[in-house]
């Protein structure tokens, strides 16, 4: 084993090359858009039904616009920032996205080794590194002013009092202008003509920003003229500040343990596990067994207690998921007394399943049902009423989940969800709620369970941008779907500030954590 990790470390070294610079042409981005349109019309699950339920957008509608802006676009920044917004269109639930640097090389070398197949030819992947690298290290079309903004009776009001060249401009001043424009006028100018544009989902909240577009590396801010409270007029240069404001009543932003696994004592009778993410490390794509390390740090935890807890809490809250192995075999297996049984139900397009190479299929399955023994049978169903049988393709899946590596808990487990708890995160919540060795806690998830198959990664033709898609939709225990509804909490809560940190302190003032330590 050792071995073959050097082998692989060396390999990721070797591949480790420079990405060089797309150069696109017209065409060649159009041809992009086009592929992302017909994906949608042919494989995805989501278009029409988010259409219905959620009211989005029509990709269809808004093909030609998209295909003009890709024509016109003049950057490559520019292009992706097209691209990312209709992907957002033809992929508007569930797993969706540009994939990262590190999952991008770490799948080079699963597909060299033949370890996995996700139809993407290897030697193309130092081409796709390039957008991830633009993107996520120096892409930013958002920016303020280095005071607030707030929108109260059709008027914009300061926030702060500002200082320039000598002269206060104090709060409540009035923005009457920016570079020469009513805000009115402003707010439709930046709408048409920055990359404000491209986004195709209303944008009526820009009222509440009235200054908020980076319009890119040149532009240093505004001409803004303020009407004093003394009724005077003063204009004055507005530098831009990037990235976003900040809100108006700061969002608490809870500050991680170091280690993807904590285990705190919060009373004598009340024991408590934060769970970061689903997958603590690139590495596990390759060695799943280094996702157990989490599991020998719990049950040690709980072997020292000697079974005195009578209240257990898992928080998994803001958390974004990785691998449905680590859930298995960490989260529920270690929980069971005796094998547990439950089934799924998902439906896919049928020209996906029809078009899909069997070695793509077994890649999928494999990341999604965990080990072979988790799904006992799979078995094609009737597709429920509203969808065609010539369209869609249903499957019943029976997992069996047998106990393994008991821990020294025989108390109530309950486990902290939210709007942020996703991908294999849901995939634990969706379990917890057909098995019930526990109570779902918090707020409704925001979906992303895997069933029959798992996401997908698409390569667009002409730029080798790959994105992450979604091509299964799973239906809830209560006849929900998933990836539009997320999975409900047993006992619903009403929305709390998270904790400041995860310190035994700060978690004993958080008020869902107090809600089952009194009352439940």
């Amino acid at each position: 084993m050792k071995g073959l990790y050097a082998v692989l470390c060396f390999a990721a070294l070797i591949l480790n090359s420079c990405a060089t610079v797309p150069k696109l042409t017209a065409e060649d981005r159009k041809r992009d858009i086009q592929f992302l349109a017909d994906w949608a019309r042919d494989y995805s699950p989501f278009v029409k039904l988010a259409a219905k339920h959620k009211g989005t957008p029509s990709y269809e509608a808004l093909l030609p616009k998209y295909l003009e802006y890709a024509e016109q676009a003049e950057s490559n920044e520019e292009f992706y920032q097209v691209v990312s917004e209709y992907n957002k269109l033809i992929c508007p639930a569930g797993h969706g996205g540009l994939i990262g640097e590190d999952v991008l090389r770490m799948a080079r070398i699963g597909i060299l080794l033949g370890i996995i197949d996700v139809d993407i030819n290897p030697f193309t992947v130092e081409n796709a590194i390039y957008w991830p690298r633009l993107v996520y290290g120096r892409l930013s079309t958002r920016a303020h002013p280095p005071f607030g903004i707030t929108y109260k009776d059709d008027k914009y009001l300061t926030d702060d009092d500002w200082e320039v060249e000598g002269v206060t401009v104090p709060g409540g001043s009035q923005i009457v202008k920016v570079n020469g424009m009513s805000c009115s006028a402003y707010l439709d100018f930046i709408k048409e003509n920055t990359p404000l544009k491209y986004d195709a989902y209303p944008k009526d909240w820009t009222k509440n920003y009235l200054l908020i577009i980076d319009e890119g590396e040149d532009f240093k801010g505004w001409q803004v003229d303020f009407l004093l409270p003394d009724e005077s007029i003063h204009s004055a240069f507005v530098p831009k500040i990037q990235g976003l404001p900040a809100p108006k009543k700061e969002r608490i932003q809870t500050v991680e343990a170091k280690d993807n696994c904590t285990c705190i004592e919060l009373t004598d009778e009340v024991a408590y596990i934060r769970i970061k993410s689903m997958s603590p490390g690139a590495w596990g794509i390759i060695f799943p067994s280094i996702y157990e390390k989490d599991g020998k740090i719990i049950k040690a935890f709980l072997d020292s207690a000697n079974g005195k807890y009578r209240k257990l809490i898992i928080d998994v809250r803001n958390n974004w998921g990785g691998s449905p192995y680590y859930v298995y075999e960490n989260l529920v297996r270690p929980f069971l007394d005796e094998s547990v049984t439950y089934d799924q139900v998902a439906g896919i397009r049928r020209k996906y399943r029809d078009n899909m190479k069997k070695s793509v299929l077994k890649t999928l399955r494999k990341w999604c049902s965990g080990k072979k023994e988790h799904v006992v049978s799979t078995e094609e169903i009737d597709a429920p009423e509203g969808f065609d049988t010539s369209e869609w393709v249903f499957y019943r899946l029976r997992r069996r989940i047998e106990p393994r590596n008991r821990y020294n808990f025989d108390g109530s487990v309950y486990i902290l969800v939210d709007g942020s708890t996703f991908s294999a995160a849901d995939d634990y919540a969706n379990a917890v709620k057909r098995i019930g060795f526990a109570k779902l806690v918090g707020r409704n998830t925001s979906g992303g369970c895997a069933a029959y198959i798992g996401p997908p990664a698409i390569k667009l033709p002409a730029s080798d941008m790959i994105f992450r898609v979604e091509t299964e939709m799973v239906i809830n225990p209560d006849g929900s779907i998933n990836e539009l509804f997320g999975t409900p909490p047993d006992i619903k809560l009403e929305p709390a500030d998270p904790p400041k940190s995860i310190t035994k302190e700060e978690l004993l003032k958080d008020e869902w954590i107090k809600k089952i330590i009194d009352e439940m």
